[in-house]
């Protein structure tokens, strides 16, 4: 039996995201040609793979048994690639990597630890929304972002890789800043300053709020972390942070960092990759890379 490897590939991504249409949108294949690959599978194996569930599909019982051979075909497809690739190319291509904002200030360590394990990247900072669709769209190999610990994004994997604190944030001089800890309710009346709508760290910071009946229109939007910093430092307000965003300035002594007492006070630094059948040796090496931290 001769079996199109791209057929298992296809089989692969379509198994991992659960929808015809969204794998051929990750493969950038129409839905006729991913269903067309994906019945003359069926027919060499004699059997069906899966069956339509809804808007999606779910694996057979053969389904379930080819699928971790297949996905195995498809990694060893796109390493063999990747060094083909590498060796056509003199120096090799930097692996292209969005940091979002909130994480900017890590780029050096980040490009330094990678060298050490042999990976070259080439790092850009954006908005997270931004590089989100860049990942989608394969300008970039991966993005380091800051999330919800709940985030899901469509069509792309999500490797949560470490997490943050949030803290609130204050001026020096501010009532609450002398406080080991404060109840969200305590920042009633208090004017609070607030990063982009639909960032990681302005979304956890909304669900801990909501609940004691705060919102972000109680305050000001100032867009990125950087002018939120700067607007605590200059006693416009108060702010829910990441405490690593603010340890140097905490350390400094240009704001203070008041705990919360409340159940959901960390976000997640989550790389945003392609789907694990797609991605190069080199995104999969960074992933183990930052898993290792």
């Amino acid at each position: 039996m001769r079996i199109n490897p791209e057929h298992l590939v296809t089989f692969s991504v379509v198994a991992e995201l659960g929808s015809v249409s969204r794998a051929g949108q990750a493969l950038n294949l129409s839905q006729p040609a991913v269903s067309g690959q994906l019945r003359a599978l069926q027919d060499q194996f004699g059997q069906p793979l899966y069956v339509r569930q809804g808007r999606g599909v779910a694996l057979t019982e053969a389904g379930e048994r080819l699928l971790p051979h297949a996905q195995a075909i498809a990694r060893n497809l796109a390493e063999v690639a990747g060094q083909i690739s590498g060796a056509r190319q003199r120096p090799a291509a930097a692996l292209r990597v969005g940091l979002s904002f909130a994480l900017s200030e890590h780029a050096s360590a980040l490009v330094r630890r990678a060298r050490t394990a042999g990976l070259h990247l080439r790092v850009v900072a954006r908005p997270a929304g931004t590089l989100i669709e860049e990942v989608r769209a394969g300008r970039l190999g991966a993005a380091l972002i800051v999330t919800s610990p709940q985030r899901s994004v469509e069509d792309l994997d999500l490797h949560r890789v470490g997490e943050d604190q949030l803290r609130l944030v204050t001026p020096p001089g501010h009532p609450l800043a002398g406080l080991g800890y404060v109840a969200p309710h305590a920042l009633r009346g208090e004017t609070l300053l607030w990063s982009a709508r639909g960032s990681g760290v302005r979304r956890q910071a909304e669900r801990l709020l909501d609940g004691v009946g705060l919102s972000a229109a109680q305050g000001l939007e100032l867009g990125s972390l950087w002018g939120v910093l700067a607007g605590v430092r200059a006693g416009d307000g108060v702010a829910i942070m990441p405490a690593g965003f603010v340890a140097r300035d905490v350390q400094l002594g240009a704001v203070a960092s008041v705990g919360l007492e409340a159940p959901a006070v960390t976000v997640a630094h989550t790389l945003v990759t392609a789907p694990a059948a797609l991605l190069s040796a080199e995104v999969r090496a960074l992933v183990a890379l930052l898993r290792t931290s």
